[in-house]
């Protein structure tokens, strides 16, 4: 009974919240109710330290999305948010990608355990033939699937339509009188409020995830033959162990001799000459992407059983350690490479997105050699770099990337790239920074027309010409910025309280003030 009661009354809290509304306060005002709501029933275990994480990574990130306000923060925080569901239906399950099945498992399974929920005031009741399903079952859905088929007969012969004519009427009439008392577009929020409620409230446990997470370990364990199978073991561990180091014996040579080339055309004797860089990281971002799958590939398969245990395999783990270092300093060329990019094109989302891998990157590296320096599984692969990835991501909704970008970009305008039809893009509360005078940028235009012009090398009308077809014009720009600025004003003059954000808050005061 309570059960149901307290997800039709957060329906009605979603619904009042969310109904014809933008995102803002009120996604902080519906979680902080459920919370408080779990924590109240004990779903959330306050002496678990997981539970206690998760909840604080929640809170952070959803407060995020109220101070900044944007795609990323939000994205972010449902992320979290589905997996801290998961966490609560099995809080002893260790691994992000477990708890992720089983976040998904109940997201799947527990819309079909709301009919008995809100039906039969049970929450295991979804499993008895109620009578209300019953009436459902064996009446109302015939009798939908009969009409149907009546219009599809009625559109296909005019007199069988005719004659049904009737029935249409009657159908319209009801519909009509049924919709003067109900909003339609409420009732769909009123709905996905239940969808929602119940994915947290009822929470449903996948014993497959917790399971497997059970049975796995961060240490690896030696496998023992029984004696008769074991006869030619050790000769063929050895062969796989000569193997290995010739493999990486090669391996090490080849990215030896990359690592030095590096050395000498990036960390040395890089010179830009107007030259477009985005392959010159790209590259180097594929190719780190590609060396870290093989290298961590490589890693696993020669040291997934019994060549741990191996008591000469010194030599092997040595050249193993030199492997994923010179990974790791193939990982900080890319970043020098994307660091010459921002400072000769400024800044963007990709090259944000760079740093972020390349510290996830060290990181896996890292964890790649602890597990061959300790004897490690897989799993705890896997576990420690699944946290590492939503730290990184919740560290990432911290900022406000658009601010930041806008910002930098025109105080860098004099030594970097400005790409307005990017910049025009960005997000409204960007948009004090995306302010500028048109003498500003007019000034702007005309500098990077002669460093940045890809088609200096010919004629000046026709340089000019092919320029301003590939970039927006000053003009242009400040038309689009003066655009978005009015109608921005306006919509955040017409937003409720229940829509309020920080970030567009001070975006506004800033452009009513300029």
């Amino acid at each position: 009974m309570r059960i149901s009661i307290t997800l039709l009354l957060s329906a009605i809290l979603f619904t009042f919240l969310f109904y014809d509304q933008a995102l803002g306060l009120n996604l902080m005002i519906y979680e902080i109710s459920i919370l408080l709501y779990l924590g109240y029933e004990g779903a959330i275990q306050f002496k678990n330290r997981k539970h206690l994480i998760g909840l604080l990574a929640v809170v952070l990130s959803c407060v995020m999305t109220i101070i900044h306000h944007s795609n990323l923060s939000f994205l972010i925080h449902f992320l979290i948010g589905f997996l801290y569901v998961g966490s609560l239906s099995s809080p002893e399950i260790r691994s992000i990608p477990y708890v992720w099945a089983n976040s998904m498992s109940s997201f799947f399974i527990t819309p079909g355990y709301l009919p008995g929920v809100l039906f039969n005031n049970k929450e295991t009741a979804v499993r008895k033939k109620s009578g209300t399903w019953k009436m459902v079952k064996f009446l109302i859905i015939p009798m939908l699937i009969i009409i149907v088929f009546i219009s599809i007969y009625s559109g296909s012969n005019p007199e069988f339509g005719a004659f049904f004519s009737w029935l249409s009427d009657w159908i319209g009439k009801a519909l009509e009188n049924i919709l003067k008392y109900i909003e339609p577009y409420a009732l769909v929020v009123f709905v996905f409020g239940i969808l929602i409620g119940g994915f947290i409230l009822i929470r449903r446990k996948d014993q497959w995830a917790s399971t497997k997470d059970e049975l796995s370990s961060d240490q690896l364990k030696r496998r023992k033959k029984t004696t008769q199978k074991r006869r030619f073991k050790p000769l063929a561990l050895l062969n796989e162990y000569r193997s290995a180091v010739f493999l990486f014996v090669s391996l090490n040579a080849l990215l030896l001799f990359l690592n030095v080339m590096d050395i000498n055309h990036v960390w040395i004797n890089f010179k830009w000459e107007g030259q477009y860089l985005k392959e010159y990281v790209h590259q180097g971002t594929y190719l780190l992407i590609v060396s870290i799958i093989i290298s961590i590939s490589l890693v696993l398969f020669y040291f997934r059983g019994n060549m741990n245990f191996l008591s000469k395999n010194k030599f092997l783990r040595q050249l193993t350690y030199l492997w994923i270092l010179q990974n790791a300093f193939l990982a900080i060329s890319v970043g020098l490479r994307n660091w010459y990019y921002i400072s000769y094109y400024a800044l963007a989302y990709k090259r944000i997105a760079v740093v972020f891998f390349l510290l996830l990157t060290l990181f896996a590296l890292f964890t790649v050699y602890m597990k061959v320096k300790n004897v490690r599984s897989p799993y705890y692969l896997i576990r420690t770099n699944s946290f590492a990835l939503i730290f990184i991501l919740l560290l990432s909704s911290f900022f406000n990337w658009d601010k930041i970008i806008a910002k930098y970009n025109f105080s860098k305008a004099e030594k970097s790239f400005v790409h307005l039809n990017y910049l025009a893009t960005l997000s409204d509360t960007a948009l004090p920074y995306l302010d500028q005078p048109i003498e500003d940028v007019k000034e702007m235009d005309s500098h990077q027309m002669k460093s940045f012009n890809p088609y200096s090398s010919i004629g000046s009308s026709s340089s000019f010409s092919l320029y301003r077809n590939l970039y927006m014009s000053p003009e242009d720009y400040i038309e689009v910025i003066n655009s978005r600025k009015k109608e921005f004003i306006q919509r955040w003059k017409k937003k409720s309280w229940l829509e309020w954000n920080l970030a567009e808050q001070k975006a506004y005061n800033e452009l009513v003030k300029s």
